[in-house]
């Protein structure tokens, strides 16, 4: 589908199919300082809180289980961690942005490895982590705010590739890898773009003032200062969330979407 067509159907999609839903939202878990992000693996939920310098593990029903970290450059220390990403819950990546690594761990939390510049893509020039996901066959693929594209490695830490990102990208707010495809929220442009794992330009979503996304089996989660809409085949119905919700991330399982703001990670049901 061409960009126009594409903008097209979502904005006939918008006017004609949208409607708002009041939903009851379950708060898990709260207290948090300046989360960013989280994911959730082997029956667990994995929470970057940035104000601590740390990882959070909660169980599914949210109950605090450990607290990994406090800030500092050594292994199991964070300086400024933003984003975290599972093989299903069996290997657990962070990027640690501070300290311009990716620390890996296993479901137990034990150290693995780091992945560095020096170490991993022969070059003297450090990474700057931030946004990470991990394909169907264990690959990680992060943004690097360094040089501005995308780095791919295996499971075991050895490189395979650096992406430069399309000059149809102007920022990285937010990073999914999906069904062969990388989905980039663009801020800046008010887009979500779909890349493909060699870099190649393939398509993209309207995401007027969307601060968060999460792509689901064709439907698009976009979060929006007003709620959270989701973008579907049947048209766009609107999520309508309490007043004040600021979401960070998201994602969806099944018929249930995790939201996490700086403070707290709530639950609905779709």
């Amino acid at each position: 589908m061409s960009r126009l067509c594409l903008i097209a159907t979502l904005s006939v999609l918008i006017a004609n199919s949208a409607f708002a839903q009041q939903t009851s939202v379950d708060t898990l878990y709260t207290g948090l300082k300046k989360a960013t992000s989280f994911t959730v693996g082997n029956d667990a939920i994995y929470i970057v809180e940035a104000g601590a310098h740390r990882v959070l593990k909660l169980g599914i029903d949210g109950n605090l289980i450990e607290k990994y970290g406090n800030r500092g450059s050594g292994n199991y220390q964070f300086d400024s961690p933003m984003d975290i990403a599972t093989t299903n819950g069996l290997k657990l990546f962070v990027s640690d942005s501070g300290n311009n690594r990716i620390q890996v761990f296993d479901k137990r939390w034990q150290y693995l490895s780091s992945i560095k510049a020096n170490e991993q893509f022969e070059t003297t020039s450090e990474i700057t982590p931030t946004y990470v996901g991990v394909n169907k066959f264990g690959e990680v693929i992060f943004y690097n705010d360094g040089t501005r594209s995308l780095g791919k490695y295996n499971e075991d830490g050895a490189i395979l590739d650096q992406i430069p990102l399309p000059d149809e990208v102007k920022e990285v707010s937010g990073l999914q890898v999906i069904n062969g495809s990388i989905f980039v929220l663009d801020t800046k442009s008010e887009l979500v773009h779909k890349i493909s794992e060699n870099g190649f330009y393939e398509s993209f979503f309207k995401a007027e003032k969307g601060t968060a996304f999460y792509y689901l089996d064709e439907n698009l989660f976009l979060s929006v200062n007003d709620g959270l809409y989701q973008y579907g085949r049947e048209g766009v119905e609107k999520i309508k969330l309490d007043d004040g919700i600021k979401i960070k991330d998201l994602l969806v399982i099944e018929d249930e979407i995790y939201i996490l703001t700086e403070k707290s990670l709530l639950k609905l049901r779709r």
